[in-house]
């Protein structure tokens, strides 16, 4: 549940703010141990993901396509939530 929420949150912001955001959750049960060997991978597939978007948002935004994209995702989000 909380997962949901952050997710759903970034990907407000993100759309909101048209910049990307990466971000992952190691699941339930993890052991810190665990968690510890998995930072470096993690973290960087995390970036490099970040990195991806804004390149492609950057051929969008040269296209022109992005800022209308964006306006329509916000709205589509805001009438979602209000139904909600």
């Amino acid at each position: 549940m909380v997962g949901y929420q952050v997710a759903r949150k970034l990907l407000d912001l993100s759309i909101e703010f048209s910049k990307p955001i990466a971000f992952g959750i190691i699941g339930p049960g993890t052991t810190r141990a665990q968690a510890q060997e998995r930072i470096d991978d993690y973290s960087k597939r995390a970036v490099e993901a970040a990195v991806e978007m804004v390149h492609k948002m950057r051929k969008l935004s040269e296209l022109g396509k992005i800022e209308g994209h964006c306006r329509d995702m916000i709205t589509l989000r805001r009438n979602t939530v209000k139904r909600l």
